[in-house]
C-alpha cells in the first residue's frame, strides 16, 4: 500500500463518512424512506381496486402517511446522501493515491 495524502485523505473522509452515517440518524432515514414509499405504493395499488368508499379513505390516508413520512424524513435522507458522497469520495481518493506515482518515502 502506497502511502501519500490522497491515500491517508480518503481513508479519513470514508470513515467520517461512516461516522456522519450512524451519529446524524441517516441510516433510520434509509429504513423511514422504505416504510413510505412501501406505504405509498399498497395505498395506490389498494385505491386502484377498491370498490367502495370506506377502502378509498383507507387507501387515501396511507398514501397520506406515506407522503408525511417522506417530507418529515427529508433533512435525514439529505444526511444519508451527504454521508454517501463522503464515502464514495473518500474511495476516490484513496483509489487515485494508490494509483499515481509519487510517495513519501523513508530512507
Amino acid at each position: 500500500m502506497k502511502w501519500n495524502g490522497r491515500t491517508i485523505g480518503g481513508i479519513a473522509l470514508a470513515l467520517l463518512g461512516i461516522c456522519s452515517a450512524f451519529v446524524w440518524g441517516a441510516l433510520w432515514a434509509l429504513i423511514s424512506y422504505a416504510v413510505a414509499f412501501a406505504l405509498l405504493f399498497f395505498g395506490l395499488r389498494f385505491w386502484r381496486e377498491a370498490d367502495n368508499t370506506f377502502k378509498q379513505v383507507c387507501s387515501g390516508l396511507g398514501m397520506l402517511a406515506g407522503v408525511l413520512l417522506l417530507l418529515y424524513w427529508l433533512p435525514k435522507f439529505i444526511a444519508l446522501l451527504i454521508s454517501v458522497a463522503m464515502i464514495l469520495g473518500g474511495w476516490w481518493l484513496y483509489r487515485t493515491g494508490q494509483s499515481s506515482g509519487y510517495t513519501y518515502r523513508v530512507k
